[in-house]
């Protein structure tokens, strides 16, 4: 409650209650609209991948000469919920096989997941980086084993 002292319209005793409502339909609006901008950034996800990694990166990706952990994984015949799970863990084991086997950073690559453009390693198809890390992480190390 704000008091007016005496001065305003009012005149002095009087005070003014100043409150914000939240109707039920104002609530709604704003829970469309945020649901309506993560539509458009998930729409949008795709095009800024492919734009911020350039033609050669993308069609490196498409073509399966360039690879990140997962998509590698997926190759070995890990299911989509392995991936997820423990693909960010398998790829720092392999991210240190790589660092401990070249003395340097891998190639840094954007890509989508869960709808959002997010930054990942990625490795050539055929580097002894990838078998050695998942080997080396005792929850993916059965796909290197068979």
């Amino acid at each position: 409650m704000k008091s007016t002292g005496g001065r305003g319209p009012l005149g002095k005793g009087f005070s003014i209650m100043i409150r914000t409502f939240y109707r039920p339909a104002r609530a709604a609006v704003l829970a469309a609209a945020k649901a309506h901008r993560q539509r458009v950034k998930g729409a949008l996800a795709g095009a800024l991948v492919r734009y911020r990694n350039g033609a050669e990166v993308t069609g490196a990706l498409a073509s399966g000469r360039l690879v990140t952990v997962t998509v590698h994984m997926a190759a070995l015949g890990a299911d989509e919920e392995t991936c997820r799970r423990f693909g960010s863990h398998a790829g720092k084991r392999i991210k240190a096989a790589f660092r401990a086997r070249t003395g340097g950073d891998p190639v840094r690559v954007w890509t989508v997941r869960n709808g959002r453009a997010i930054e990942v390693c990625a490795y050539a198809a055929d580097d002894p980086a990838l078998s050695a890390g998942l080997g080396d992480y005792a929850r993916t190390a059965y796909l290197v084993a068979a």
